[in-house]
């Protein structure tokens, strides 16, 4: 009552719009306040796996194949090195970095939906490199980048945008695929489990053979009983959002890492009740470079805010 009456009040001396503005903000429905995350998933899946492919072998022919696979027929990309149109042409402009060892730490990232339905994703990077001379060099870098949807769950960029920011003295080299390839892994795994379809099928590419999901409602072990659960409490929800916070890896040798992360959740169940929590996973994580992504082999879950409403 003493919102509504805000431009009224001896202890809100507010005009009477602001007073309004804020009222119907409160009574405004909680799903009109909440936007959907799946396509900011999707970008930055596809973001951080257009890295990934220049700092690991980029003469294999696998990796170049999930390369392409990111990237529109007509893509066009600009950079300092110059201008290239059309996804035939990229294996050429591959051939000045051979030898090369690369690293891209990104630093910020922004994702916007535009109004055809198409993403424009704005980054911030430290890049480094080392060239076959044992020179080193780095630089900040912004990213100006578009994508399209596809009749497939990820979206190809249709353009990209280069332009350096700044250089920066004594670099000391840092290897950047562990995080870009955990990321790209863990945005996807989002963007799978926020399609609320009861569909198991997309993550059999992102499950090891053997893997055990010990979430807080159990231990799962089979894509039958992953399904089941996907069918289950995801399915009585009508939206749901995760906000990754705290991101970390580590390296376990063999190609094993350990990724921990603790996702912030909002959503809204089919009746309309807006919901949040917060836990805490801890993954072990196999990768194969030749595969479009690295696969789970255990999640541990950890409850840190219990389900409540919002």
């Amino acid at each position: 009552q003493l919102l509504e009456n805000g431009s009224h009040s001896p202890q809100l001396e507010i005009p009477e719009d602001v007073g309004n503005a804020i009222h119907n903000f409160i009574q405004k429905p909680k799903n009109d306040l909440m936007a959907s995350t799946k396509n900011d998933h999707a970008a930055k899946t596809q973001y951080y796996r257009l890295y990934l492919f220049y700092e690991r072998d980029f003469e294999n022919t696998k990796r170049l194949a999930n390369q392409l696979d990111i990237l529109e027929e007509n893509i066009k990309m600009k950079s300092a090195a110059g201008e290239m149109e059309g996804r035939k042409n990229y294996p050429e402009r591959l051939k000045v970095y051979k030898g090369w060892k690369n690293a891209h730490h990104v630093k910020n990232i922004d994702v916007n939906t535009m109004d055809d339905g198409t993403f424009n994703l704005e980054a911030d990077i430290v890049y480094q490199n080392i060239k076959p001379d044992n020179s080193q060099t780095s630089y900040s870098l912004h990213y100006s980048t578009f994508l399209e949807p596809t009749d497939k769950m990820l979206p190809v960029f249709t353009e990209i945008n280069i332009q350096p920011t700044g250089n920066i003295e004594n670099p000391t080299f840092e290897d950047a695929y562990p995080t870009n390839r955990l990321k790209s892994l863990m945005h996807y795994w989002l963007l799978n489990i926020e399609q609320l379809d009861g569909n198991a099928t997309p993550f059999e590419e992102i499950l090891a053979s053997d893997f055990e999901l010990n979430f807080s409602s159990g231990k799962i072990t089979t894509i039958d009983a992953f399904e089941k659960w996907l069918k289950g409490t995801p399915s009585q929800l009508k939206m749901s959002n995760h906000y990754p916070e705290n991101f970390s890896v580590k390296e376990l040798g063999d190609n094993q890492y350990e990724m921990k992360v603790e996702f912030v959740w909002r959503g809204l169940a089919k009746d309309g009740k807006a919901l949040k929590t917060k836990t805490s996973h801890t993954w072990l994580v196999v990768d194969n470079t030749e595969e479009r992504f690295a696969r789970v082999k255990r999640v541990d879950v950890e409850v840190i805010e219990a389900f409540q409403l919002l």
